[in-house]
């Protein structure tokens, strides 16, 4: 009697699963390409983009250029450094340091905008810093002085949270530390009390010894 085996179904073929290595190769490089695209796009239309946004916002005004270069290049470097500092602090949870990390990040944006207007070499920022010569002159100068202030006062502010929370800790430590020796000093003296009144009662509970006279003659006294 002979066993007769099945063959495997037609068509049922297994599927092999990519390989890792493969997967994430062709996942960096869409996603290169795609940044590429998006840096290329965004050189040739975000500079104008922003020094004509400047430029409304000074409208037509160029003594509203300097407080308002003094406000972007202050509060966009102030307000990223802070907030990106508080990100170390590993009570906080992990996702709420990611997002003050990304917060930081993306309030720097104004500041690196008006940098690469400043400084590009593109036909597209000079396009922009001529905007700015005609629209929203010494804006971009006052930015980059009070950038440079932001970093300082951000800087200060942080070194002197830190001596102030140091300090605290220090006064702090030295009224704990004063505490239990107050309360060392109280314990002892409560026990000092309770053994001499303890020594106290005992002498008074004791039997008193014979004492006999001097001359030897009488009976003796208790």
């Amino acid at each position: 009697m002979t066993e007769s085996t099945s063959p495997a179904p037609a068509g049922k073929a297994t599927k092999e699963k990519m390989a890792p290595w493969l997967f994430w190769t062709i996942f960096g490089v869409a996603t290169a390409v795609f940044v590429v695209l998006v840096y290329l796009v965004a050189s040739v239309t975000v500079p104008l983009m922003w020094a004509s946004a400047i430029r409304d916002q000074v409208a037509g005004k160029l003594g509203n250029a300097i407080p308002i270069g003094m406000f972007y290049g202050f509060v966009f470097t102030f307000a990223p450094i802070t907030i990106a500092w508080q990100a170390r602090r590993r009570s906080l949870n992990k996702w709420v340091r990611v997002g003050m990390l990304v917060l930081g990040v993306l309030l720097l944006v104004p500041n690196l905008l008006t940098l690469g207007v400043m400084y590009g070499s593109s036909a597209t920022a000079a396009d922009a810093r001529a905007i700015w010569a005609t629209g929203a002159n010494w804006f971009g100068t006052w930015s980059q002085v009070f950038m440079v202030v932001g970093v300082v006062c951000a800087v200060a502010s942080i070194v002197l949270v830190r001596m102030w929370l140091s300090r605290g800790k220090a006064l702090r430590a030295v009224r704990t530390a004063e505490k239990q020796e107050r309360d060392a000093a109280r314990a002892q003296e409560r026990a000092d009390k309770a053994a001499a009144k303890a020594a106290a009662k005992a002498g008074s509970q004791s039997p008193g010894r014979a004492v006999p006279p001097a001359d030897g003659s009488g009976p003796p006294q208790a």
